[in-house]
Parts: C-alpha cells; structure tokens; sequence
C-alpha cells in the first residue's frame, strides 16, 4: 500500500540528458522514446528505480520486431514531452496521447491505437447537480494542462459563447493536492479515465464517482515529427502484429495486474 501511494502522489520527473539520434556502431538506429515516470501502470519507476509499465513493456516488445532500432527512453515532465518531439530532442512522444484536430496538423500520428480508456467527469461523493458537461458551466474544473481533457474543456468554452465558460483550473501540482481540492471543495470536478479513478479510490481512501456518460473514449496512439514516415509504418507493423496475435491486450493486462501485484 506505500509503495502503491509513493507511485501515485509522486511528481520528482527525472530529466535524462538527451542524446544525439543516430546509428550505433553495427548501423541500428537509436531511437529516443519520450516518456514520463509518474503515471502508473503506464510509465512509472519499480522498486529499483527501473522505468516499467505498458508504455515501456509495449516498446520492448515492438523493439523486440525491429532489428534496425534501439529505443532508448527519456524520461520527461508531460507537459514537455511533444515540445521535446518539435525540437527535435526525441524521436517518439509515448504517454497515453489521445488525438485530436491541433495534435493531428501539427504531428503524425500512428495508425494502431494500442489502449482504449473512457474519460468521465469525477465529482467528490455528496456532489449533486454535475451529470453532464453542462453541468460544469460556471463550475471550477481541475485538469492537468495540454491534456486532452484541458483541450476538451477549452473547446466547450469556445463553442458555448452563450453559457458561463467552465473555470479551467490548470493542474501543475501533485495528485495529492487534486484530492484536497476535491475534497474540500475548492474546485467541483476534475476529469479521469475510469482506471484513474479507480486508482484514487483504491489507493488514496477518496470516494469520487464517474457522472453521467463517458465525455469520449479514448483511443492512444504513438506520436512522430510529420516527417517520420518510415519509424511510424515500422512501429505500426509491429504493433499489428502484436495486436493480432493477441499480445497487445495480454500486455495491458499484465502491466495493470504487475503494478497491483506490487503495490500490496
């Protein structure tokens, strides 16, 4: 159960140098996968200090298929890892991105989505009158910033001139003060995916609940620089493959029952 709360409320991301891309001495192409350490079971650090998690176990297995590269991980605060891919400092942005039109246009995006999670609105458990996104009109809404969430909320605004715009709350500190806030009542909902919550509640003692329907499911992908066609259509082969032998789910699986396992 410690193990399991130092996982959850830990925000010390590790910076790694980064590294030049470029082929090794027997021509095998390194490259830099951008991730970060805090959000189990995707990405987080085991008992030794060892980066684990589906992000990570995923990548073996397709590095597994692909001879003419070697991942390579840099571990990153989230919001830095696609400014990370723009200058160039990484080659692969992995941490559970969900598409949408601005991420589309600027970056490419893998065609093999390999996780599927539904994103609700998460209220403290005495929380009445918040059923919909509607409901969030004129409410305060904590959201960790350049989420799919925050551009979710953000849209809404824009495209509900008439009503009083959701006070975006932007969320820069740890989990733990998101369940004060909520708790107390300083802010009146945030937005998780179901095993998000599920986390909190199971590790944390919270009592949040999912309201209303799912705000959308989203489907993860791998993200690229525009010009990174042969990397994507590699990873993309190997993620079909994975997904077809039914490797791809036995891996989810594994990674959310290891993290679990090891959190008791």
């Amino acid at each position: 159960m410690k193990k399991a709360l130092i996982l959850l409320l830990s925000v010390i991301v590790l910076i790694l140098p980064l590294a030049a891309c470029g082929g090794d001495a027997e021509g095998v192409t390194t490259v830099r996968v951008g991730t970060s350490n805090d959000y189990p079971p995707f990405c987080y650090l085991d008992d030794s200090g060892a980066l684990t998690g589906y992000e990570v176990a995923l990548l073996k297995a397709v590095d597994e298929k692909l001879p003419q590269y070697k991942f390579k991980y840099e571990v990153l605060e989230f919001k830095t890892i696609l400014t990370s891919l723009d200058q160039g400092r990484i080659d692969l942005a992995a941490h559970q991105f969900g598409k949408n039109d601005e991420r589309e246009e600027k970056y490419r995006f893998g065609t093999v989505g390999y996780y599927s999670a539904a994103d609700y609105i998460v209220v403290n458990e005495n929380t009445t009158g918040i059923e919909s996104i509607d409901d969030l009109s004129g409410k305060k809404v904590s959201v960790a910033p350049a989420s799919l969430w925050a551009l979710l909320l953000e849209d809404y605004n824009k495209e509900h001139p008439d009503k009083a715009p959701i006070d975006i709350l932007y969320f820069e500190s740890t989990p733990e003060i998101l369940v004060k806030n909520l708790q107390g009542g300083v802010i009146d909902a945030t937005l998780l995916t179901e095993s998000d919550l599920n986390l909190m509640n199971t590790f944390l003692g919270t009592k949040f609940r999912a309201v209303g329907e799912p705000l959308s499911n989203t489907e993860t992908y791998h993200i690229y620089r525009k010009d990174a066609t042969e990397l994507q259509s590699a990873i993309d082969g190997a993620l079909k493959e994975l997904q077809e032998s039914g490797e791809l789910a036995a891996l989810s699986k594994k990674a959310v029952d290891d993290f679990f396992a090891a959190a008791k």
